[in-house]
């Protein structure tokens, strides 16, 4: 007589059990099903830019016309360059709240110190947003404040200071070559899409091809970890909010050159588009993990979309909801993928 068979080797019909779905990485299911539900979320920014596109090409009057690309590039390429440094930025596990009020100091510095030459106001300008970046990462990894709370007392203080150093008005720019930033054109681009696109580039090659690129999302990972094999951590997170800076002074000086003036309001939400390109770009809001082009590609689906509904004449607060629960959706999407990689 044959041996009787081990449990584990019952068929799951004598067992009465039906047997699990095989799962594929991650837990994700296997077959082709999962395969193609762990493609569209990982890619979810190119699948829903290509989606907008489509859409405001065959049903939004003068979408594709050379005037409207122009401006609507211009458009979200200077917020679009605050969501790159955010995006490096919380890949290392880190988020920056005050990204519109440093936008708007910025601003201001370029045209208090426009007369000293446009070049040296522009350095100034941009060298201001990376001071304001590298007194949240003092205060973040030297004073041991969380990063929400630090980033959110430095708006308050950065606002406050911009108001004071203008006089609470708008400074208009008089200094020859003021507004060349802004309205510079190559093809149907103008100056800041180009910037937008080329720090992009830059910093995916950071990202992807550099020691120091690896350490952010290393830190990001597992900052113990990190710390053991022998990393400053808090010297390269706190780099991570420089560069948050620097793209937000770089972003506030094109703003200014493009209005030929920097108004000290400017900025209340930028924060919100740029976070939410980020995210929507697949950057995890618990760090290492994001994309430079999935970022460039969230930015422009947004800009896409906030320019279609604007050509369809949508009331700026149903903007907003729309806006709002399309980060709600993404931000849960990122929930879920990060239990599924901390479950695997």
């Amino acid at each position: 007589m044959a041996d009787n068979p081990t449990p584990e080797h019952q068929s799951t019909a004598e067992s009465g059990l039906v047997e699990e779905p095989p799962q594929g990485p991650a837990g994700w299911p296997a077959g082709r099903w999962g395969n193609l539900l762990q493609w569209l979320i990982e890619y979810r920014a190119f699948v829903l830019l290509g989606l907008a596109l489509t859409y405001a090409v065959l049903f939004v009057p003068f979408f594709a016309t050379e005037r409207n690309i122009t401006q609507m590039t211009t458009q979200f390429s200077i917020d679009g360059i605050i969501s790159i440094g955010l995006t490096v930025l919380m890949i290392a596990w880190g988020i920056d709240l005050g990204v519109g009020a440093t936008l708007a100091l910025a601003g201001v510095v370029f045209a208090l110190s426009q007369d000293l030459g446009v070049p040296v106001a522009a350095l100034l300008g941009i060298l201001a947003g990376a001071g304001v970046g590298l007194v949240n990462g003092f205060v973040v990894t030297k004073m041991r404040v969380n990063f929400f709370i630090a980033t959110l007392s430095t708006m308050v203080a950065v606002k406050g200071l911009t108001f004071i150093i203008s006089d609470e008005t708008t400074i208009y720019g008089h200094a020859e070559g003021f507004g060349w930033m802004g309205s510079a054109k190559l093809g149907i681009f103008e100056f800041p899409a180009l910037a937008f696109f080329a720090i992009g580039i830059i910093t995916h090659w950071i990202m992807t091809q550099t020691s120091l690129g690896t350490y952010w999302y290393a830190i990001g990972g597992n900052s113990d970890a990190s710390h053991r094999a022998g990393l400053n951590v808090n010297l390269i997170f706190a780099l991570s909010f420089v560069v948050a800076g620097l793209c937000s002074g770089i972003a506030g000086v094109l703003l200014a050159s493009r209005a030929v003036s920097a108004n000290p309001g400017v900025g209340r939400d930028t924060a919100l588009f740029a976070i939410s390109a980020t995210v929507i770009g697949g950057t995890s809001l618990f760090g290492g993990v994001g994309n430079v082009l999935g970022a460039v590609a969230g930015v422009m689906f947004l800009g896409v979309v906030r320019n279609s509904l604007n050509l369809l004449g949508v009331s700026a607060y149903w903007q907003w909801v729309i806006q709002g629960v399309i980060l709600v959706s993404v931000v849960v999407s990122d929930v879920y993928m990060n239990r599924r990689r901390r479950t695997a």
